[in-house]
């Protein structure tokens, strides 16, 4: 984070939950950090990988369950969400149509938008698929530094994933 703020770095593949902390840290240069989607074949393909939002869940057994809808129903409403973004500006967009995002959002988050607004999204592989194969984190480095080309690290991760799945006994697999 440090290198980012100071200039030392130029990419920091991160979700943009990470620039309150790059604010608490360097309040100063926060607006000096940009975004732009992790490159690949075609700029014209290029998008955002977003994480979906965070469940806000009412427990069947609840006392109250009536007062709960009513604050989940604040929760997600034009007041509710400014209440929310008074406190603090918003690490990223939200997924409710109408939002809109105040003028103190950071930089970076704002170079998001027109990702988002393109419709140029996926969400994070954690979403799409029930397993994850072990090796990931290595299969990523190897990738990064050149030690395997893109494609044979995407034929190793489905093998890794094949082999996960196997061993966690899953149907079809």
């Amino acid at each position: 984070q440090k290198m980012l703020a100071d200039g030392e770095g130029v990419h920091y593949p991160m979700a943009t939950w990470v620039l309150a902390a790059i604010n608490e840290k360097f309040p100063d240069k926060i607006n000096d950090i940009g975004f732009f989607a992790q490159p690949g074949d075609s700029a014209d393909k290029n998008g955002v990988t977003l994480w979906m939002p965070t469940n806000i869940s009412i427990p069947k057994g609840s006392k109250h369950i009536e007062a709960a809808k009513k604050f989940l129903n604040f929760w997600v409403s034009s007041e509710g969400l400014t209440a929310y973004m008074s406190v603090g500006a918003p690490e990223g967009s939200f997924a409710i149509k109408g939002v809109q995002l105040p003028d103190n959002v950071f930089a970076a988050v704002k170079d998001t938008l027109p990702y988002i607004n393109a419709n140029k999204t996926a969400p994070a592989l954690e979403f799409l698929s029930p397993i994850k194969g072990p090796n990931l984190p290595q299969i990523c480095v190897e990738a990064g530094m050149g030690l395997k080309s893109p494609a044979e690290c995407a034929a190793e991760y489905d093998r890794d994933v094949e082999k996960q799945a196997k061993q966690l006994m899953l149907p079809g697999w």
